[in-house]
């Protein structure tokens, strides 16, 4: 057990700050305290700004843009009477992950991960989650839960709103219960679950003899993906045949695969992070070691990491379960050695648990951490960087040393720090800190004609606009043809010559890139919300609900991103204007059944013959051919 809460549970419990050590920073950088609070378990932020963080205790803090303090928007109880939602936070249970909905601007969802007592009177370890016959039976026993909850405006979360997405993940020993919940750009929810430190079911033992994480049916050692509400996305690695639905109940009949499991094998992946850079969802999972390694994996459909069977790449097992050894187990992309070993490629020892992980934004830091993840380690107190490559990525050997002296991080985010963004980090020894890049430069960003949207680090905005970015940033810029009103302007040039995707070097000084277009005809796109993003949750919702006939707030709820330019009266009026130029399969027609259908499928990543079965008759048009037609509609 050797996670940041086993260190305060033998401190006798109690949730305390530490004192800090001096802390290393390359030079450009300084550290800044931001909230003093006991117990950090994790960071995100809405929109506009606000700060909100977990404790394992049980609380919910929001501190907003403009405030130095925080306020309690949730409190749990830890009592076994009273109101709910209540709490277990002993051992490694509590208040673990929160997530912030993408479309928080109109819906106001927040999702939290926490361990339930769920009708146990002591929270207590021990029991066995089966019954004589071996079902799971988790009734009465600590499980972990993910619930959504809505935060208002006056920054309170109402327990009333509730809304169990995921629920009864054993929690058996108290300890590897995981604990972090993501969105990612597909607008799932992503979940990391742990083994539980002891075999749930009592068939095997605990630490490395917990062979929990093989048990495909029960919600131990995974990474889910579910809808908002919990349900299975489309997509999803295991569906059909052998497989059943486990959000409600926690488990399915023995030998089948849970539905919302999207990777399995992992021991206790405390903490993952989505890759803010990357065109699609993806993301590295930071899973804790037992006594010889700790790995960073890629989260890839279907992967199975290997606990028990591996540690890392080091082989743990080869009885029961693993005998034989799993075939195709996915090697971690990362993995370093435990006490004494140093990191690979650092100086630094004594470094036996991983926590935290956040990608680097392009244009952030100096464009030397270009394309770099950060991981943390909670025990040697540092933090080290390690390189990134295209999918599939290929293993580091060696990673760089960012910063010493970080004692107990357990979480890293980037969040916003007044025009620009720095790396938030909750450390159970100084609260939550920021860690930022102290020179900067304004690049304004203009068009003629001016109001049309450019694309910055994958970010659209409307001209004219400025970017606050590191001085020595590459900010990866594009001018797309778009409409304005009903004119059509195509990209000419950039003002600094070069083509109309380029990288855009941050000098010395305050700059200004201008894009030029010329008038040209209408150009079709399926960017219905005009965001300079295509995504099913937004965009393919606001098409098939405006062929279904709806309209006005019908059209439109939870479907607008913060990011979105047009009203309901624009998108219906935009989509009107589209036409012909939305008959994906070409019969002369457009219809919610078909063509409705294909753009949403397409857009959640079905090809080939699962994104035209049931919407195109089979020889009227080929899968290749509606791909293809789509890919003419991408802004």
């Amino acid at each position: 057990m050797n996670t940041f809460i086993a260190q305060v549970a033998a401190a006798g419990g109690a949730c305390i700050v530490l004192a800090a050590s001096a802390q290393t920073l390359p030079t450009g950088f300084v550290r800044e305290p931001v909230l003093a609070v006991s117990a950090p378990t994790a960071i995100a932020f809405t929109p506009d700004g606000r700060m909100l963080v977990t404790t394992q205790g049980g609380t919910l803090l929001v501190k907003p843009a403009v405030s130095s303090t925080a306020v309690t928007a949730l409190s749990f109880n830890a009592a076994s009477t009273g109101t709910d939602p209540k709490i277990c936070a002993n051992s490694e249970r509590g208040l673990l992950g929160v997530a912030v909905d993408p479309l928080f601007a109109s819906n106001q969802y927040i999702y939290l991960f926490y361990t339930a007592r769920n009708g146990s009177a002591d929270c207590g370890t021990g029991s066995l989650y089966v019954d004589g016959a071996g079902n799971y039976i988790p009734a009465g026993q600590p499980v972990n839960r993910v619930s959504r909850f809505t935060l208002g405006n006056d920054n309170i979360v109402v327990p009333t709103s509730e809304l169990t997405i995921v629920n009864n993940m054993p929690s058996f020993a108290g300890n590897h219960n995981a604990g972090d919940v993501h969105f990612g750009k597909d607008g799932y929810l992503y979940i990391s679950i742990g083994d539980g430190g002891a075999d749930y079911a009592g068939d095997s033992g605990g630490a490395g003899s917990n062979d929990a994480a093989r048990d495909k049916h029960v919600l131990t050692g995974k990474i889910l993906r579910v809808t908002r509400t919990g349900g299975v996305p489309p997509g999803n690695p295991f569906t059909g045949a052998g497989t059943g639905v486990c959000a409600v109940a926690g488990a399915t009949t023995a030998g089948n695969h849970c539905q919302e499991t999207f990777a399995w094998g992992l021991r206790n992946p405390f903490r993952f992070s989505m890759d803010s850079n990357a065109v699609g969802t993806r993301f590295f999972i930071n899973d804790v070691g037992q006594g010889e390694r700790e790995e960073v994996d890629e989260g890839k459909a279907g992967a199975d990491y290997g606990w028990y069977c591996r540690e890392g790449t080091r082989v743990n097992s080869t009885t029961g379960k693993c005998n034989p050894l799993p075939p195709s187990m996915v090697d971690p992309i990362f993995e370093y050695g435990h006490g004494v070993n140093v990191v690979p490629g650092t100086a630094i020892s004594g470094c036996n648990s991983i926590t935290g992980g956040a990608f680097v934004p392009n244009g952030v830091w100096p464009g030397a951490y270009d394309n770099t993840y950060v991981l943390a380690d909670f025990v040697c107190g540092a933090l080290f960087s390690i390189a990134l490559g295209t999918a599939p990525q290929p293993v580091v050997a060696a990673a760089s040393t960012f910063a010493s002296g970080v004692n107990s991080a357990t979480t890293l985010a980037f969040g916003p720090s007044g025009a620009t963004q720095a790396l938030y980090y909750a450390s159970y020894a100084t609260g939550v800190s920021r860690i930022r890049y102290t020179t900067t430069r304004d690049i304004t960003f203009q068009s003629a004609p001016g109001g049309l949207r450019l694309t910055v680090n994958g970010v659209a905005r409307t001209t004219p606009f400025t970017v606050t970015a590191a001085e020595g940033a590459n900010l990866t810029v594009l001018a797309r043809d778009q409409n304005l009103g009903s004119n059509g302007l195509r990209f000419s040039a950039w003002s600094d010559t070069l083509a109309r995707a380029h990288i855009y070097a941050v000098g010395a000084s305050n700059a200004t890139l201008t894009a030029t277009f010329t008038t040209g005809s209408f150009v079709p796109s399926i960017d219905i919300d005009n965001d300079g993003i295509v995504d099913a949750a937004t965009d393919g919702v606001l098409l098939l609900r405006h062929l279904f006939g709806m309209r006005d707030t019908t059209l439109t709820n939870a479907a607008l991103g913060a990011n979105a330019e047009r009203n309901a009266a624009a998108i219906s009026s935009y989509i009107n204007a589209l036409g012909s130029a939305l008959d994906v399969d070409g019969d002369g027609s457009v219809k919610a059944t078909t063509d409705g259908l294909l753009v949403l499928r397409y857009l959640l990543g079905l090809r080939g013959t699962a994104l035209t079965s049931g919407a195109v008759n089979p020889g009227t048009v080929t899968p290749a051919a509606v791909e293809n037609f789509l890919l003419t509609l991408l802004p």
